[in-house]
């Protein structure tokens, strides 16, 4: 007797189809492991690295906007012949194999001033994680960000109050730092992305994202309250700086609320103002957050001590941000 198996071949290539997405993600990961390796081994002063590095944002821009454009367009736009899973996984194979080879040929160029200077992140991120304290991680990124910027060209500020020249100074510092901004916009596409793609909660996004937008503009802010010896150089109240070194903040998210207005419901004429100073105002509590104390009271638990002082400073700007975030589900 002979017999006949009439099962669909679909069956058998599903197995398949459900490991190309890890496939392409385990072999983008070797690639830019091997790349960093890379990195390392090269001399000080090359661009390359900064190149490579901003790829993955930039693809990552790429494909949201097409994301947006799809879901806008509907059926207007031509769909590809092979799906992206497909094309991810096929240029991550040959990617992970030249990496892997380049980074075998670069460990011996790896010295240990490299290892160091990796060694100091690592532990910083380590510290900043035990500690709950963010700050430790973000005052390194920023130190090495501004030697790398090394010279600037020097411009003299535009007369007036001393007010006006703290606030040109402020600016300025974004001009410096242009990835505050590049990040301040590639997150309005990726609001309207969130809205295509998961509908009800487009509100609840748009709040996260927007805290998440105007703290990357924080940045005078977060410099002037840390540290007082810088506040007592420019001298006037703390009240005062603080306040010049928010309008920037402000201004970032209230032109960020208006360009992503389009992806949510309005709801109450009321709402969309509120959450945008909401916003602003978790941000300005978390750039102005005070050193943290760790001498503050713990409470003893069936699951062990909870150091519920140290929760309290960490949450300060993020307990605002939640309230925010129920308020917008509930009214919007």
């Amino acid at each position: 007797m002979f017999f006949t198996d009439t099962t669909p071949i679909e069956t058998y290539t599903l197995p398949l189809r459900d490991a190309l997405p890890s496939s392409a993600g385990a072999g983008w990961g070797a690639a830019a492991r091997a790349l960093s390796v890379v990195a390392q081994s090269s001399r000080s002063g090359r661009r390359w690295p900064t190149v490579v590095g901003a790829v993955p944002m930039v693809a990552a821009a790429v494909i949201t906007a097409l994301v947006v454009l799809v879901g806008r367009l509907g059926d207007g736009l031509p769909r590809p012949a092979t799906t992206p899973t497909v094309a991810l996984f096929a240029a991550a194979v040959p990617l992970a194999g030249v990496g892997m080879i380049l980074a075998v040929r670069a460990l011996p160029r790896v010295d240990r001033a490299t290892l160091t200077t990796g060694a100091q992140f690592a532990n910083a991120a380590a510290t900043a994680t035990i500690l709950l304290d963010p700050s430790l991680l973000a005052g390194l990124v920023e130190s090495r960000r501004w030697r790398r910027i090394g010279r600037v060209r020097s411009r003299r500020f535009r007369p007036g109050p001393g007010w006006w020249a703290l606030l040109q100074a402020d600016v300025r510092r974004l001009r410096r730092h242009p990835s505050a901004v590049l990040i301040w916009a590639a997150l309005i596409g990726v609001q309207y992305a969130a809205a295509l793609a998961l509908p009800g909660l487009a509100g609840a996004a748009q709040v996260v994202f927007a805290y998440l937008a105007v703290n990357r503009l924080t940045g005078g802010l977060r410099s002037v309250s840390r540290s007082p010896g810088l506040r007592r150089a420019l001298g006037g109240s703390d009240n005062l700086l603080r306040g010049i070194h928010v309008v920037v903040p402000a201004v970032g998210a209230g032109l960020w609320w208006l360009l992503t207005l389009p992806t949510v419901d309005p709801g109450p004429a009321w709402l969309a103002p509120t959450l945008a100073l909401g916003v602003v105002a978790a941000a300005f509590r978390a750039g102005t957050r005070p050193p943290i104390d760790y001498g503050g009271a713990t409470v003893n638990t069936p699951f062990g001590m909870i150091p519920i002082d140290l929760m309290r400073q960490g949450s300060r700007g993020p307990a605002l941000l939640a309230i925010l975030v129920l308020v917008q589900l509930f009214l919007g």
